[in-house]
């Protein structure tokens, strides 16, 4: 029997709790939730647990994103994270498994050029809502800002323009310095952005006059549905 297969089967044998399990050295090994409400979320005891490679647990009720309490989990242990969860197919009465690669959480991170910056802040981001965005070879800020790298890039990561009175949450607000783009923010909604400041550690923080005068351009992703804002939010409530 497959990895998958196995995982699957474990998610439907104990159906309405909470699967959960590990994958460790490539096997899976499925454990007992052991949480007091296992229909809703899910502990893996003392006795079950060991290093692992990933966690697998599945979300019965059908949530396709890591909840606040996973992505808070999933940062202490620093591993993968598989969900299992309903088919994105109506008709079908499958279960997909969605793979979550380990990105620290999205605020409070210290920066560092090409791996915890703006266009990481939205890789991850995106990623924590099912999207893989291209990963492009990083050249330096002052060269990727004189390159126009953002514009150049973004259309073959599946962004489009947009006007910026159709501006909603998920899109990515470029803003630019002496003509390119040079920084990237998503919208939340309600005025505010996530973002990651060169030299300063990642937030969220009101779109002031400062962002309006400074905006370049608005993009979205041609994948972005508007419940998968969902995703970010969850992670914003995680508690370091």
């Amino acid at each position: 029997m497959s990895l998958t297969e196995q995982i699957i089967n474990h998610a439907k044998h104990v159906y309405p709790n909470e699967s959960c399990g590990l994958i460790v050295d490539g096997a899976y090994i499925a454990c007992n939730n052991v949480a007091d409400k296992p229909t809703q979320t899910f502990r893996i005891s003392r006795d079950d647990w060991q290093p692992a490679d990933v966690v697998v647990h599945s979300h019965p009720q059908g949530e396709r994103y890591l909840s606040g309490a996973d992505r808070a989990a999933q940062h202490k242990m620093r591993c993968d994270w598989w969900l299992v969860v309903a088919s994105a197919d109506k008709r079908s009465k499958q279960l997909d498994i969605i793979k979550y690669r380990y990105a620290p959480l999205l605020r409070g991170r210290t920066f560092e050029y090409g791996r915890r910056d703006c266009y990481s802040m939205v890789e991850d981001a995106y990623m924590l809502c099912g999207i893989k965005l291209m990963a492009y070879k990083r050249k330096g800020e002052a060269q990727e800002i004189e390159d126009n790298a953002f514009i150049v890039n973004f259309p073959k990561s599946g962004f489009y323009q947009v006007e910026l009175v159709y501006m909603q949450p998920g899109d990515v607000i470029l803003t630019s310095i002496r003509g390119n783009a040079n920084h990237a923010s998503i919208y939340l909604g309600d005025e505010q952005v996530l973002h990651h400041p060169y030299g300063g550690l990642s937030r969220r923080e009101g779109f002031c006059d400062v962002w309006h005068k400074s905006m370049h351009s608005v993009w979205r992703h041609k994948d972005w549905r508007p419940e998968m804002i969902v995703a970010i939010f969850n992670d914003l409530e995680a508690i370091r």
